[in-house]
């Protein structure tokens, strides 16, 4: 990458282990149990295990990205990883999916989400019917706000960043600790434990099957560990801090998921978390708090999601201006320029912006007219093929670059650090392609990668 200009490094190792943790836990572990048990059929145990087994794996895969981070410890993250390991133009189009596609795409459906929780518990009290234009003007409004913080007071962005993944992990350890005080008081119902279910599964399942079920919607909840690398260039010392954050922030998830699975399962039976779908969480804080610990549990998901969008809004502004930088890309509207009062590239911010505002727009059509809705559409899912898709190849590149012997350490352990981090990514991308939608959203991907030649400087 060409960095004539430098982005001034601002943000401490707190901050960038915020960034992995708070990219993690957003909505996604607050809805994501009820599919866990849908896929495991009510095994509460298989569900369990896919936590520990996807959660390891997710582990490794930070473990095996920070060879690249403590390596080039510099602006772009992944993207000058793919540079570094597959040359320049593989750099230029994984930087053309991240600026048209990736990190716009997802911060409007979070935007969208954020949106969608406040309408709703407006709704508590004005007495309406939210509707999808509600959830699109409230996250439009929501995504304003954010911007003007992250232009004009970057610092004060990355403070909230810090302050709501604390707050966001608060009622995940309560929920945590009431499971864990039900255990040890004996009051877990032996239906509910898990040495139960793992010596009863019905004559027509089997118990690994069920497990290797869970994967997927387990794998979508631990996704966007990696959004941090996309500030590199800012974080203070990023050789050394990087790589822990990504470690330690991958840790801190697959515990506080596990505490809060175990948590909530110790009190509902695995039926009644299916019946109830989504809602389960509300139903959940109504037992342990009444309405009012309802009111207060939505408080603190719109906290989450919020937090989540501020992070990948964080990400997405950088990201033209990183493109911009980028050897083989054409130079336009000067997004490799960063503004000398603010110190932050405001026209990379800017365009970013409108694609968002484009993305909540088309977002609001698939799920609103029917030929998407009928089809259960997902345009989240598209990015989600296309970083599995890159990270894959990311993790493959490492046994070169250890052959090499670029990296210091045990390279047996490394490997199979590498291994393990594949065999992750292969789930996901596997159950993504054997979905509803699944072909469509990689047909998309592609579309998307061949558009790149638009804006690809010819040799």
């Amino acid at each position: 990458m060409e960095n004539q200009q430098k982005l001034e490094a601002k943000y401490g190792l707190f901050t960038a282990i915020s960034m992995v943790i708070g990219q993690v836990i957003g909505s996604g572990i607050f809805f994501k149990v009820d599919d866990v048990l849908t896929a495991a059929q009510g095994n509460i145990f298989a569900g369990l295990a896919g936590f520990v087994i996807v959660g390891f794996s997710v582990i490794f895969g930070a473990i095996s990205m920070a060879n690249y981070a403590e390596l080039l410890p510099k602006d772009g993250g992944i993207l000058n990883y793919v540079e570094y390991r597959f040359g320049k133009t593989a750099g230029y189009f994984v930087g053309w999916i991240y600026m048209s596609l990736f990190y716009p795409l997802l911060t409007a459906v979070l935007f969208m989400v954020s949106g969608i929780y406040i309408a709703h518990f407006a709704a508590e009290f004005l007495q309406f019917q939210p509707t999808t234009l509600h959830f699109v003007l409230i996250g439009f409004v929501n995504l304003l706000i954010f911007f003007v913080f992250n232009i004009y007071k970057p610092k004060s962005s990355g403070i909230f960043q810090q302050l709501t993944t604390v707050l966001k992990v608060l009622p995940l350890i309560l929920i945590a600790s009431l499971g864990i005080i039900s255990l040890l008081k004996g009051d877990v119902e032996e239906a509910n434990t898990f040495s139960y279910a793992a010596k009863n599964v019905k004559e027509n399942q089997s118990l690994l099957v069920l497990i290797a079920a869970s994967f997927i919607p387990i794998s979508f909840a631990f996704d966007g560990w990696y959004v941090a690398t996309q500030i590199s260039g800012e974080i203070k010392n990023s050789r050394k801090n990087l790589p822990k954050a990504l470690i330690i922030g991958t840790v801190s998830v697959m515990v506080i998921y596990i505490s809060y699975y175990m948590g909530i399962v110790f009190r509902m039976s695995g039926e009644e978390i299916i019946a109830l779908k989504d809602t389960y969480i509300t139903e959940f804080s109504r037992k342990i708090g009444s309405n009012a610990g309802a009111l207060l549990m939505q408080v603190f998901i719109i906290i989450s999601v919020l937090g989540t969008a501020n992070g990948l809004l964080l990400a997405t502004i950088r990201v033209p201006y990183q493109f911009a930088n980028l050897e083989k890309s054409k130079k336009f509207l000067n997004l490799n320029q960063i503004n000398s009062k603010t110190k932050m590239p405001v026209n990379s911010a800017f365009l970013g912006l409108v694609i968002i505002v484009f993305y909540l727009v088309f977002y609001y059509i698939t799920n609103t007219y029917p030929f998407f809705t009928e089809r259960n559409f997902d345009l989240s899912a598209i990015p989600i093929v296309f970083i599995y898709l890159v990270n894959t190849a990311l993790f493959i590149g490492l046994f070169k670059l250890l052959k090499q012997n670029v990296f210091s350490g045990n390279h047996f352990f490394k490997s199979m650090m590498a291994v393990i981090a594949i065999l992750g990514t292969f789930t996901v991308l596997f159950g993504t392609a054997t979905s509803p939608n699944g072909i469509s959203y990689f047909i998309v991907t592609v579309v998307f990668i061949l558009a790149g030649f638009i804006f690809k400087k010819q040799n």
